[in-house]
């Protein structure tokens, strides 16, 4: 998804793959709700809805193989994941 502007799927089965890997990010999402992983019911919640709702909004774009919603949506799946770092992820960022 990064990536979509310059290695933008041609074939159908691209963007098959596409869509499944924008389906594994929404899904992961889900398990790191799961009880069991969920070190805590507030930040981490918050921060793996940021990744739910941006890998569901990716995999939509990808299913209608939108590369302008995708393009969009970097930014978004980019600060799901910095954002979830930062907040559990000790020294993250730091060199």
């Amino acid at each position: 998804v990064f990536y979509i502007s310059t290695r933008t799927p041609t074939t159908s089965e691209e963007w098959m793959t596409l869509q499944s890997q924008t389906l594994m990010l929404a899904e992961s999402a889900n398990l790191l709700m799961q009880p069991d992983r969920a070190p805590d019911q507030d930040k981490w919640m918050r921060d793996a809805r940021l990744l739910l709702d941006a890998g569901a909004a990716a995999y939509a774009a990808a299913k209608d193989r939108d590369v302008d919603a995708l393009e969009a949506l970097s930014d978004a799946l980019y600060e799901s994941c910095v954002t979830c770092h930062v907040d559990y992820r000790p020294g993250y960022g730091r060199r």
